[in-house]
Parts: structure tokens; sequence; C-alpha cells
């Protein structure tokens, strides 16, 4: 446990190292969140609700969603398939710690930056410029949501990246994994306001549980039964996750083993 710290740890300091890349991220981040602020300003405008949520409650949502954007801070999708284009999984592989771990604790690290650098200051200007209202449910369901949104996306990013160890290039599939998450997670637009029929289908996939569950969660869409259940089923798709993860990586080192001879 404390190599896996110590490597939060690096990682954590060496992005604070980096003080013109956390202010431009940290830009981009105001820039999306106060233009989602006043598009959707503009969309309510002579409208009281929809389905269910208030103007107060979507400003909220979008805000806290920029704020999540920024603290899920994910390298995994670039560092490992970098890392078995070079060659370098083979040092890795020597290290006597276990490597999807490892490839985690950096990422927490990394995420421990981002709050410090980017959510931090983020929250303080959205709460001076335009005021952030306290979550309408218990702020300890949404954090748990939260850690399980994170750890949601994290597998998934950290399978596609593992497909570099059958396909060494792959291209904008990361990209592509960026897109569909922004899409069907709800980051900026709510699946509620999507067709029934798709809503349907999206209740059957991963994606709603990366931003919609907490976001539904802190402004109090969902009533607190119906939080506990989210919560249990974002607990289920983290743990098949988490297992196939293990899976394709225990095929993926006998691939590099053979390879290697």
């Amino acid at each position: 446990m404390r190599a896996y710290l110590y490597v939060a740890k690096m990682r954590l300091l060496s992005s604070l190292a980096y003080r013109f890349d956390v202010f431009t991220s940290l830009g981009t981040g105001v820039i999306i969140a106060v233009a989602s602020i006043f598009l959707w300003k503009a969309a309510y405008s002579g409208t009281d609700s929809v389905s269910g949520v208030d103007e107060s409650q979507m400003i909220a949502y979008v805000m806290v969603s920029a704020l999540l954007t920024a603290f899920f801070s994910i390298s995994v999708a670039q560092t490992l398939p970098e890392k078995i284009s070079q060659g370098d999984i083979v040092i890795d592989f020597y290290r006597p710690i276990n490597l999807v771990i490892k490839y985690f604790a950096e990422d927490l690290g990394l995420a421990a930056g981002a709050l410090i650098t980017r959510v931090i200051p983020m929250l303080i200007f959205l709460m001076v410029c335009f005021g952030v209202s306290a979550p309408k449910t218990s702020f300890l369901l949404f954090m748990l949501s939260t850690a399980l949104s994170f750890v949601i996306i994290w597998t998934i990013s950290a399978i596609i990246a593992m497909l570099s160890f059958w396909f060494f290039q792959l291209g904008s599939l990361s990209d592509v994994k960026d897109g569909i998450v922004l899409l069907l997670s709800g980051q900026y637009i709510p699946l509620w306001l999507f067709p029934k029929e798709i809503q349907n289908v999206l209740s059957f996939l991963p994606f709603q549980h990366i931003y919609q569950t907490p976001l539904s969660i802190y402004i109090g869409r969902l009533k607190p039964e119906e939080c506990l259940f989210a919560l249990l089923i974002e607990l289920v798709w983290a743990v098949f996750l988490i297992l196939a993860l293990f899976l394709i990586w225990s095929k993926a080192r006998r691939k590099v083993l053979i390879q290697g001879g």
C-alpha cells in the first residue's frame, strides 16, 4: 500500500509542477462552465421547469458537472498505449507491484492535483459569480456516487487503453470514447431530455452513472430511496468493469510474455 501511496504522491507533485498547463486547463474549464450556464439560462427563458427540473437545479447541474469534469483527470488512456508502443511496458512488468493498481494510483494523484489546481479555484469563481447551491440530498451520497463514477470512467478508459496490446495504434479510439462519454453520460445534456426509447436503451449501459447519477443526486431529482438504488447499480457496474479489466489484463500480460519469448 505504501508503494501505491508514493506513486500517487509523486503524480500529484508532478501535476503541480506545470503551471502553464494548470492555468490553461483552469481557464478552459471556467469558459465551458460559464458558457453552459448562460446556454441553459437562455433555454429556460419563459419556462418554469423541464422534466421536473427548474432553472436553479439545472444551473447547479451544469456547474457541478464542470467541477466533476475537472476532477475526472485520467491519463491511463494516453500513458499505457504510449508505454506499449515504445516498449517501456516491459520495464513496468519488472516492478514488484500490481501494475493496474499502480496506474490507478497515478490517476488518483492526478485527480488530487486537479482538485487543488482546478476544482477548488473553479468552485470559488462559480460561487462568487453565480452561487453554487448546496446539495438537495445527503452530501455523503453524492460523494459516494462520485467515487463510484470515477472508478467507472477510469476502468472504461483503462480497458480501451489495453486494446493497445492487440492493436498497437489505437488512433482516435480514445477520442471516440471521450465523445461517447460526453454524449451518453449526461455530462452537459441530461439524459432525461432524450426520447424515452433512447433513455430505455441507455439505462442498460454504464455511461449515465459517470455524470448523470451523481448530478441527479446533487440537485435532488432522485428521492432518497432512488438514490440508494442508483448507488447499488453504480456499485454493480464498478465491480463488473473491474473484473472485466483484470480479465483483459491477465490475457494482455500473457500476450506480452509470448511476444517477448
